[in-house]
């Protein structure tokens, strides 16, 4: 019994120590050599240099049926003219009004559109009188073609067929903005039936409007003007005469539609920084770079974008490998800029684009699919006022040598819309740049506590 005894306790340290041996077949950072150890890291040092620029011009595409029009003089940005070009199409062919039809008058009606959260969309003060003038066009316009902000005259400037001050006004339960044209020109489109035999035969003779307000005497204290978006397809929007038959007092109406495969819609749009624009802003626009460490100014329908460059990146790799877990560019408005009347709105969204060596626009890797476009985000963050970018995988490439450090454009754009252009022979994708009017004054590197930040989570590693 005794002998038992002994033989059990010298086997109990035997056993105990086996159970507490490290298992090594399960991997953790406790058995790797010291030099393999993974090293989460995060850091927001990294200094952010940006400044503005001022757009040549940009695309101003037909796929779709918002487009701007008028004038606002902005107390910071300065002056912008919108102009907006239309062909107009018959939804019939064979028209005739008959013998005994006469015109009363004739008017264009644009129905303001909405924003994403179905609030009128416009940029200044609603109630704003502009005068407009319209103009016949005398080049065919071509619904393939592809149009530019900066296109000169295709209209003629001797055939004004209307001018018109005066503001929006309610048709129905819409915001529609009317206006009255030349009788003279209405009533030589009513009378002649031979042009009216088809939608061809019509646009060879009627190829269109042009409407511009920049003849508008603005003013950033008494009268900022006012830009707007105008649903083309709507049932409103178009072209009317109103007319009778025979003695009848009624008014009938025929509608020239804005809409259609043969439409062609599309902007000119007339940046003036010079115009009352903030000196932080036209210094910029001036060369000098370094003031966009106070402020960035963002507007868009391509009147300003952003250059944005975060230097030395390539020092977080000088003797490890990186995996970057989450890499975050914010931008954050300056509340100095904010104003509480409601007649400027921050842009419900943004797109921060890479750029090659030669300043041409990239696709992120990281809005290369669905799931990561989620992840990319760039949508107004109204509760803390920002914009928020994830680029991962973008700065992933740079550390691994895929591609160059070359900076970014920030510009005022819904980066869901984009489209092929050739440059040199060779195709490349943009974002669209004429998505939203909105603008917005973003806080540079100077303002410590709101100047743009590069967060960045990664793990190095030396060892494969």
């Amino acid at each position: 019994m005794i002998n038992l005894k002994r033989i059990f306790y010298l086997i109990l340290p035997i056993v105990i120590f086996s159970f507490c041996k490290k298992d090594y077949r399960i991997l953790d950072s406790d058995n790797q050599p010291n030099e393999d150890a993974l090293n989460s890291t995060f850091c927001d040092t990294s200094r952010i240099n940006a400044h503005t620029l001022i757009y040549d011009s940009i695309a101003s595409l037909n796929g779709d049926n918002y487009k701007f029009l008028g004038s606002n003089q902005d107390p910071y940005f300065g002056r912008t003219d919108v102009g907006l070009y239309f062909n107009i199409n018959m939804p019939t062919s064979n028209v005739d009004f008959g013998s005994s039809a006469s015109l009363l008058y004739s008017e264009i009606i644009l129905r303001v559109g909405f924003r994403e959260d179905n609030s009128y969309d416009y940029l200044g003060e609603a109630s704003s009188n502009l005068t407009y003038s319209v103009f016949a066009i005398d080049s065919t316009l071509i619904p393939s073609k592809g149009y530019y902000s900066n296109t000169k005259k295709l209209y003629n400037v001797n055939q004004l067929i209307a001018v018109y001050t005066g503001s929006y006004c309610t048709l129905g339960n819409e915001v529609v903005l009317k206006i009255p044209v030349n009788t003279d020109f209405a009533k030589a489109i009513f009378t002649n039936t031979v042009d009216l035999q088809s939608n061809i035969v019509f646009q060879k003779k009627y190829k269109g409007f042009y409407i511009s307000s920049e003849g508008t005497n603005l003013n950033p204290i008494s009268n900022q003007g006012i830009i707007s978006k105008f649903d083309m397809d709507h049932d409103l929007s178009g072209f009317y005469l109103r007319y009778k038959t025979g003695s009848a007092n009624d008014t009938n109406s025929f509608k020239f539609n804005f809409k259609g495969t043969e439409a062609v819609r599309f902007n000119t749009v007339k940046y003036q920084a010079n115009q009352g624009a903030s000196y932080l802003l036209t210094k910029q626009l001036e060369g000098d770079t370094s003031v966009g460490a106070q402020n960035l100014f963002l507007k868009g329908l391509g009147a300003t974008k952003i250059k944005v460059n975060i230097p030395f990146l390539k020092n977080y790799t000088d003797s490890f490998k990186v995996a970057v877990n989450r890499a975050e560019i914010i931008f954050n408005i300056d509340p100095t800029f904010i104003t509480s009347s409601g007649k400027y709105n921050a842009p419900p969204r943004l797109a921060l684009i890479p750029i090659d060596q030669s300043g041409i626009d990239t696709i992120p890797f990281d809005y290369q699919t669905a799931y990561d476009a989620d992840r990319y985000n760039g949508y107004y963050d109204k509760e803390n006022s920002r914009y928020v970018f994830n680029i991962a995988r973008h700065i992933q490439a740079i550390f691994n040598n895929k591609i160059k450090n070359n900076g970014f454009i920030l510009a005022v754009s819904n980066p869901d819309y984009s489209y092929n252009y050739y440059l040199n022979g060779v195709k490349h994708l943009m974002y669209r740049r004429d998505n939203y009017s909105e603008r917005v004054v973003l806080a540079g590197a100077n303002k410590s506590s709101i100047k743009p930040k590069f967060n960045l989570s990664f793990i190095k590693y030396k060892k494969d």
